[in-house]
């Protein structure tokens, strides 16, 4: 990494960037372009930011317990990927939840900079733990602004399943679906054992359940890049979006569209 180029920090510990002084536009659209190209995508960002329409807000939860180490990347990508695919339908605003070690369970500021977010995701690390998703969704639930949805991407669960199922039954009274992307490998027991408890957790809050595997990134931002432009615009925002490829995304998307729109995006009458 440039350390020109995205000016970053080397404090491990630290939970998000905030974003640093402002230059030109046109210079950091170039220092964006930047880091999204180190992130993997195959196309930079127009040279200038397109008018939003609408906007929304997503929570996006990640499990970084070491078993995520491999798939950490992934995520980065998928994120950098989901501001891109959305960029022409409406803004996002992003907050960045996770979990991790032994204790520590952070969440970071809103941004709606798709620059800002990657740089942020570039400074997260995985390390060893047991999962905190109940924390993580108490989190969720004091959560001051109004949110439209929420996505966790993990692979284990070692919390009481009566109390995470008390939790997502709360989001659905508040309107707050939660999509579980699940990380899973048919070698991995623990994932494996998870799969039942996320699948009732997703649809006693109105969300949806969608497996994945470590290797799969084109999956994973379809995935992410689907619900960010349910949250952006709802209904409409999911017909907007290029037709996804995969089929895991595809199935998302029409599971979309037979749900509610998120909060704040009913049409109007």
């Amino acid at each position: 990494m440039n350390n020109k180029l995205i000016g970053r920090k080397n404090e491990n510990e630290r939970a998000l960037l905030s974003p640093g002084k402002a230059g030109s536009l046109d210079e950091e659209w170039r220092l964006m372009n930047a880091a999204l190209e180190r992130l993997g995508l195959a196309k930079p960002l127009p040279a200038k930011p397109l008018p939003a329409k609408r906007s929304g807000r997503l929570i996006v939860a990640l499990d970084l317990t070491s078993s995520r180490a491999e798939s950490l990347r992934q995520a980065q990508k998928a994120t950098a990927a989901m501001f891109q695919a959305i960029r022409a339908i409406g803004s996002v605003a992003v907050k960045m939840i996770y979990y991790r070690g032994l204790c520590e369970c952070r969440a970071g500021a809103w941004h709606d900079d798709a620059g800002v977010v990657s740089r942020s995701m570039l400074e997260l690390s995985c390390k060893a733990g047991e999962t905190q998703i109940a924390r993580m969704l108490r989190l969720v639930l004091a959560e001051k602004e109004k949110v439209s949805c929420v996505v966790f991407v993990g692979d284990h669960c070692e919390d009481d399943p009566d109390e995470l199922l008390d939790l997502a039954e709360t989001l659905g009274k508040r309107s707050l679906p939660l999509f579980i992307f699940h990380e899973v490998v048919d070698h991995d027991q623990m994932a494996l054992e998870a799969g039942p408890l996320f699948e009732d957790m997703a649809e006693l809050s109105g969300g949806v359940y969608t497996e994945f595997r470590p290797d799969s990134g084109p999956i994973l931002r379809e995935l992410l890049s689907t619900v960010a432009a349910f949250s952006a615009a709802g209904h409409e925002g999911v017909k907007q979006v290029a037709q996804p490829v995969t089929a895991e995304a595809r199935q998302l998307r029409g599971s979309l569209l037979m749900l509610p729109a998120p909060l704040g995006k009913q049409p109007e009458r």
